[in-house]
């Protein structure tokens, strides 16, 4: 595990060069969330709707608006930059997990946006528009499980996009097509309750809304505690289904890439 553990702190480490992109990145996320807030204040006002209060919205937005730096679906990039070099072929010869490398590589520089980047914006979302604390203990820790969860599930997607890039030679349309149904679905912005029952449906029976509907829900408690563990053991479901499917593509694209190359 330890050279994985190098690997993660390489990547960590290697962002500390673009320290003008933190500044971005704040200035980016306050203007997502003064959007979002400004928006809400607007069709809730000081009211609610479906049960839920303006205070609920901004925070359920400030919380979507920072997951999005901590989700691992842009691994695809990474991958296909490696098969159109044709560094992919050295990679794979490594005594190493190539999998395992993408994921440690890819949490580097997720703890780095969550320390120089989720955190700062954070506090300056908490000082300026207000955030709701969680609802009980049990919803923090409901919360935090759900964000490992969202990770991984995340991690996944983007792994799946990456290997059937093998076949297609090219991530772009398929990183475009998992990117628009991460914003449809998951209800980072538009929260599932607000969704037309058949739409909302269709993402309840997708794993996608774990990558921002279900974290910022059981945050604001509004799952029952049994709803909220039996939500949390669906996730770990669809992450043991997506983790099953990722191996089975991985051996086959393995052997593929062995054919095309020779």
């Amino acid at each position: 595990m330890t050279p994985y553990i190098l690997f993660m702190t390489k990547s960590f480490t290697s962002q500390l060069a673009y320290r003008s992109d933190v500044w971005l990145r704040l200035l980016g996320n306050y203007f997502a969330i003064l959007i979002q807030v400004e928006i809400w204040r607007s069709v809730i006002g000081k009211g609610e709707s479906f049960g839920v209060t303006i205070d609920q919205m901004i925070t359920y937005s400030i919380l979507n608006t920072l997951l999005v730096a901590l989700l691992l679906h842009g691994i695809s990039g990474k991958v296909d930059g490696s098969l159109k070099s044709g560094s992919i072929a050295v990679e794979l010869i490594k005594p190493l997990s190539y999998p395992l490398y993408l994921l440690f590589d890819a949490l580097g520089q997720t703890l780095y946006k969550f320390v120089f980047t989720v955190i700062p914006s954070l506090l300056i979302a908490w000082l300026l528009f207000g955030m709701l604390p969680p609802a009980s203990t049990v919803s923090l820790v409901g919360f935090v499980a759900a964000l490992l969860i969202a990770m991984l599930i995340s991690f996944l997607l983007g792994y799946l996009v990456s290997l059937l890039a093998f076949w297609f030679m090219s991530h772009f349309a398929l990183s475009w097509t998992l990117g628009g149904m991460i914003t449809i679905f998951s209800g980072s912005f538009l929260p599932i309750w607000f969704y037309a029952p058949g739409w909302e449906f269709a993402a309840r029976m997708l794993p996608f809304q774990y990558l921002g509907y279900v974290p910022a829900a059981i945050y604001l408690g509004n799952m029952s505690h049994a709803m909220l563990w039996q939500t949390l053991l669906i996730g770990l479901a669809w992450t043991i289904g997506l983790l099953a499917i990722v191996q089975w593509l991985w051996s086959r694209a393995v052997r593929r890439l062995i054919v095309q190359g020779g």
